[in-house]
């Protein structure tokens, strides 16, 4: 016998440990275990069973019957697999969340997979799949798994199912049966081997080590030594070339009483009451509580984990803690929904604490992502107590203010989803508005002084300047001043162009008004005396 048979042979007496049965270690590597019926026979059984009907007298043998007509009702007759008839069967995917491929092909819920198919799922990958015999297998993200052998044995009520895990976890619920038939999980280092019930399976390849988690019912694990039986609540490691550990207590389930029913934010953050003893922690979200489809898994060192990319909607979540042998824990589950209202937009223009000069202001700030439309205040105070312009269901991420008097204000915005619900407002930003500076009046030539003046601005000093050219590179006067008028010799006749700047009290100026333009004639005496000038320089 193989090293490989003995363990199967190991692994079926602990079985048959578990389920009622008297058999031993000798039983031969997949032997079917059959619970004789009322009224059962060899000869009938033969029939119903056996590919080849006659051998029903290497069944007597084998079993030690002595009266082949008369059996006694639950009696656990042995029969080799090769003698019976078996009939392949397939899985159905029931459900997938992310990557998942069989031969380069990506499936699909509905799928129907054969014996022999391998089965790999990615990073964000997981599938669950419908056995024919009613059990359920969850396959967890960057596994691979190969439906190894499925089969019904024709006439009774049982099958032959062998999964091989060759990468990742497995989660599986095994449907029980009358009659024994064969379920095994099996990873390069171990053989989990079950009876109707629910368990976990994982194989780690960076350090080739098997872990098996028993949720109901017990699961035989075997590896190089001895197999162990592993009873609900409990877990065992197996090394490579390595007898399996001792059963221990799983961890209990962690503490979520500190997750929202609602999360309103990009990021789900949970963060979990810390159990003694964890070296880890695995947090999963699901569309349902059977947790078929993973729209998250993830595992983290710390008793808390971020997650992104959550579409709106309610989900189940569960969280359970990892020992150092590596073994997961027992489930907390909470339900919860995620609702994430737009995020808030950034104001970009204008600066904060810009001032603006006149009574229009352009107020910019960046998209958001789930925004429809935007929400506008702006307010003479922080608190957004009394707010003088409000502005709904803008399109577009900017809006025009008009006719705002000069004053300081604070502005701020928020998105607002296509629900019509808002999300936070912004930061609010600082503005100052300033009064257009005053254009100049037409100058007053008084005594040979050129006397400007113009509308006074509350609280404004002033800055005239006056120049040869509109450009005003060329200046004769660049005067600061309290007053709203200034004073000047009249200067030489031309063209001139005068404006006015408004200071602030802090010494800052706003923009320049339009220059007025304006004209100095030339003295009264030169306009009589230059044409008689002119007259006599012609007549001589």
């Amino acid at each position: 016998m193989t090293q490989r048979a003995r363990r199967r042979a190991q692994l079926l007496a602990c079985v048959a440990l578990f389920t009622g049965s008297t058999l031993d270690a000798a039983t031969p590597a997949g032997d079917f275990l059959y619970h004789a019926r009322p009224r059962d026979t060899l000869i009938g059984i033969g029939r119903r069973l056996l590919v080849d009907p006659r051998r029903w007298h290497d069944v007597q043998v084998l079993n030690h019957v002595a009266e082949p007509r008369r059996i006694p009702p639950g009696s656990i007759l042995k029969i080799p697999y090769e003698w019976l008839r078996l009939t392949a069967q397939s899985a159905t995917v029931v459900a997938v969340a992310g990557a998942v491929q069989q031969a380069g092909r990506r499936i699909a819920v509905g799928d129907v997979l054969p014996q022999g198919a391998v089965i790999e799922t990615g990073p964000d990958g997981s599938v669950t799949l419908d056995l024919a015999d009613g059990s359920v297998a969850t396959l967890q993200k960057s596994s691979i798994l190969k439906l190894d052998e499925m089969l019904q044995v024709t006439g009774a009520a049982a099958d032959s199912i062998r999964l091989k895990l060759d990468s990742g976890r497995i989660e599986t619920k095994v449907k029980p049966h009358r009659d024994v038939g064969r379920f095994e999980i099996i990873t390069p280092v171990a053989v989990s081997a079950v009876r109707g019930t629910e368990f976990r399976d994982g194989f780690t390849n960076s350090d080739l080590h098997a872990t098996t988690e028993t949720l109901e019912g017990t699961v035989a694990v075997g590896g190089s030594g001895d197999p162990v039986a592993v009873g609900a609540g409990f877990g065992t490691r197996v090394d490579k070339d390595r007898a399996p550990l001792k059963p221990v207590a799983l961890l209990p389930p962690p503490d979520l009483s500190a997750l929202q029913a609602v999360n309103s934010t990009e990021v789900l953050h949970v963060d979990l009451a810390p159990v003694p003893g964890a070296h880890g922690y695995r947090v999963q979200l699901a569309a349902d509580e059977t947790f078929h489809a993973l729209a998250a898994d993830v595992s983290t060192s710390d008793a808390s984990a971020d997650i992104a990319g959550l579409t709106d909607g309610d989900y189940w979540l569960r969280a359970r803690s990892i020992d150092p042998l590596g073994l997961e824990g027992a489930d907390a589950v909470r339900r919860m929904t995620q609702h994430v209202l737009p995020e808030a937009p950034h104001p970009t223009r204008p600066e904060s604490a810009a001032k603006i000069d006149g009574a229009h202001v352009r107020l910019e700030w960046t998209g958001v992502g789930r925004a429809g439309s935007y929400a506008l205040q702006v307010a003479g105070n922080a608190e957004f107590t009394a707010p003088v312009a409000a502005r709904a269901a803008l399109a577009e991420p900017a809006a025009d203010v008009d006719d705002l008097p000069p004053g300081n204000y604070f502005w701020r915005v928020a998105a607002v989803n296509a629900r019509g619900e808002a999300g936070s407002w912004s930061e609010a930003r600082l503005l100052t508005l300033r009064a257009s500076s005053p254009v100049p009046d037409a100058p007053r030539l008084e005594h040979q002084q050129l006397h400007f003046s113009w509308q006074p601005v509350a609280g404004a000093a002033y800055r005239l300047q006056v120049s040869r050219n509109p450009e005003f590179s060329d200046t004769v006067l660049d005067q600061r001043t309290s007053d709203a008028e200034w004073s000047i010799p009249k200067p030489l006749a031309g063209t001139y162009y005068a404006r006015v700047q408004s200071v602030d009290a802090d010494g800052a100026g706003g923009a320049f008004s339009p220059p007025r333009r304006f004209f100095v004639p030339l003295p009264l005496w030169v306009r009589i005396g230059a044409p008689v000038v002119l007259g006599i320089a012609f007549l001589l």
